[in-house]
């Protein structure tokens, strides 16, 4: 196409030739948005895909051509250069077609690794339930990932609600783990719902994992993890909750959640990842 529009000027160059290129540049930016490099979301990209494909209609459009009928075809016979648009419009409407195809496809998996992943989790509440002696037909189902809007949204913190939460962490870093949990217990009391949530539960998980009390600091992390799906504490609730499970001997769970963190935060902290490899491999995880 290069060699085809050298030495013409935007306004020398016939309209079709313009719009096609124009299109022709959409394309590509979807082609090369949609690697995996990018990590769009499969709504992301059908709605990158919308665009494109109206911005195909008013193309055709402006070229005098009707729109594209069911069976993907232009429905217009032309020779010369007009012939020629209409070809190449064709290909980038069939180019089209078959990225929805593998948005479609991307969706389903997506899917299925949320309803995996609820599959997982569920059964690690029912099993730390019946480990607590709790009554585990009271437990409601763990809904799948996709099915909670995980849009990160920034929320206000109080100046008392940090400095609330501060004073407990340091206590877990100075080894103050009862006066700790009980400012973390009152944290989660005091703030319910707070953005801070997940991150207090991950310290609570913390100063009782160090103290042996595994059931209750994977009970923390699990539901740290629960609480933002996609906040900056999930990466390490869950890797934490992999290591937890593994010292309660549920080392099946310990290595999925382990995988889960992989498969959910491939961009994750560096430390966090790097955590996971090595836990995977004292575990025996295939």
């Amino acid at each position: 196409m290069r060699s085809h529009f050298r030495g013409m000027t935007p306004r020398s160059m016939p309209i079709g030739a313009v719009l096609l290129a124009v299109l022709v540049s959409l394309v590509a930016s979807l082609i090369l948005g949609a690697t995996p490099a990018a990590a769009q979301s499969a709504d992301e990209m059908r709605a990158r895909l919308g665009g494109i494909e109206r911005e195909l209609g008013h193309i055709r459009a402006r070229l005098g051509m009707p729109p594209v009928g069911p069976g993907g075809g232009s429905g217009v016979g032309s020779g010369g250069g007009t012939g020629e648009l209409i070809v190449r419009l064709d290909r980038l409407e069939a180019q089209i077609r078959e990225l929805t195809g593998k948005v479609e496809r991307l969706e389903f998996e997506q899917r299925r690794i949320a309803e995996d992943a609820a599959r997982l989790f569920g059964d690690i509440e029912f099993r730390l339930t019946e480990l607590e002696g709790g009554d585990t037909s009271s437990l409601a189902p763990v809904p799948p990932l996709g099915g909670l809007d995980e849009t990160a949204v920034a929320e206000a913190v109080s100046i008392s609600e940090r400095g609330d939460l501060d004073r407990a962490v340091e206590d877990v870093r100075q080894g103050r783990y009862d006066q700790a949990e009980d400012r973390l217990r009152s944290f989660l009391s005091s703030y319910p719902d707070s953005p801070l949530e997940a991150e207090a539960l991950y310290w609570l998980g913390e100063s009782q994992f160090v103290r042996g009390a595994y059931q209750s600091a994977a009970r923390s992390y699990l539901e740290g993890y629960k609480s933002d799906r996609a906040g900056a504490e999930a990466p390490r609730n869950l890797y934490r909750l992999g290591v937890t499970l593994g010292r309660l001997g549920q080392v099946n769970e310990a290595c999925l959640t382990l995988a889960e963190v992989r498969s959910q935060f491939p961009r994750g902290p560096r430390e966090v990842l790097e955590g996971v490899e090595d836990e995977a491999d004292a575990l025996g995880c295939g």
